[in-house]
């Protein structure tokens, strides 16, 4: 944490502030006076970061950081210096941690807030896997469990996903059968090794180029991630067809699928963000809550990942 702030010194001294929030060791002994209220200035970075506030009110760091906690800010740390060094104060820290801290904030003095970056909702289901951003050759999903063979196409075969994922697909095909469609599951997992032989028949069908339209190169399948499946539907013989798109089940899934966590990776007209050809068939769980945003903001999975992932860096 020391690396995070110490930067941050020459430009308090720079600016005259570093002198405010100085006390003496008796001051930090003595009793703080009460503050009913506790009010700071400073924009505060609710999303994760570091900033300078200054104290409106006499008070002590804990009604500050029960101010600050109230502001939006799940507070990491407090900084002031003292003696030309830091202390700092740790709300979770045992109490004998922050005992040579400041006692009493005056009016007008300074602080150094570190507020962490908020959990993000089901984050484990937000990787972003692209063209240019890939697994590790054995990434292996947790908890992958098989599929019963009424979600899958006949001779299908064996076919895995994440037991979340599972949970979730089971309700979707369940509600499509309510509703007069028939849908199974084509392909499910892949791993990496699989992805190689997968991308390398359709580079000696189609050639380089062509396949990379269709087919991820190893590492860069969203199918290693356990949580993907390619659906299809008797009336396309059972194939992955841009068809698909175009028939009563394939305009049930674009209309609902969302509603089960399940969204579209690669949509109509979207080649140039995503990198691949309309894949209607091409199905990614992402969470209930999640595919409701995606939905509201009108961005591709790989628009909505890519914001997601450099709000959290």
């Amino acid at each position: 944490m020391l690396r995070l702030i110490r930067p941050l010194t020459l430009m308090l001294t720079v600016l005259g502030l570093v002198a405010v929030v100085g006390v003496s060791a008796a001051a930090a002994q003595e009793a703080p006076a009460e503050a009913t209220a506790p009010e700071f200035e400073g924009t505060l970075p609710t999303a994760g970061g570091m900033v300078l506030i200054a104290s409106s009110t006499q008070t002590t760091p804990q009604a500050l950081v029960q101010a600050l906690v109230e502001g939006g800010c799940d507070v990491e740390v407090l900084a002031t210096t003292r003696g030309g060094s830091f202390q700092l104060y740790a709300p979770n820290a045992p109490s004998f941690a922050n005992a040579a801290f400041v006692a009493s904030f005056e009016p007008g003095s300074l602080a150094l807030v570190r507020c962490a970056r908020p959990e993000i909702l089901d984050e484990h289901l937000l990787q972003l896997v692209t063209k240019d951003e890939a697994l590790p050759a054995d990434f292996v999903p947790d908890a992958l469990t098989l599929l019963p063979d009424d979600l899958v196409i006949p001779g299908g075969g064996a076919q895995y996903l994440t037991e979340e994922t599972t949970d979730a697909l089971t309700r979707l095909i369940e509600a499509a059968s309510a509703a007069g469609h028939e849908i199974a599951v084509r392909s499910a997992y892949r791993s990496y090794q699989e992805q190689v032989f997968t991308h390398d028949h359709w580079v000696s069908t189609l050639g380089t180029e062509e396949a990379d339209r269709r087919s991820a190169r190893p590492g860069h399948s969203e199918h290693q991630l356990g949580t993907v499946v390619d659906v299809t539907i008797g009336s396309v013989g059972w194939q992955l067809e841009p068809a698909l798109g175009d028939t009563p089940e394939g305009r049930w899934l674009k209309q609902n699928a969302w509603r089960f966590g399940f969204v579209e990776s690669y949509p109509e007209g979207e080649e140039a963000t995503t990198g691949y050809r309309y894949e209607p068939w091409h199905l990614r769980y992402i969470g209930e809550t999640h595919a409701d945003w995606m939905q509201q903001t009108g961005l591709t999975l790989t628009e909505y990942l890519t914001r997601i992932d450099a709000a959290a860096r």
